[in-house]
């Protein structure tokens, strides 16, 4: 019996598929926990943004 390939994190079926500039090679991927930690990187990114303008305000 072959299973297809599956996330480790919710267990769905890896459905994406890319070329992973590290490895050179066509990789699968998750698509809901990749918008998920995709989304996160951005809540990230802007509240470090608006650190750094309240850190230049203060100054």
């Amino acid at each position: 019996m072959v299973r297809a390939p599956s996330c480790y994190t919710c267990g769905s079926f890896l459905t994406g598929f890319e070329l992973d500039k590290e490895l050179n090679f066509f990789i699968y991927f998750c698509p809901d926990c990749r918008s998920a930690e995709e989304r996160s990187a951005r809540l990230k990114a802007k509240e470090q943004v608006v650190e750094s303008e309240v850190i230049e305000e203060a100054a």
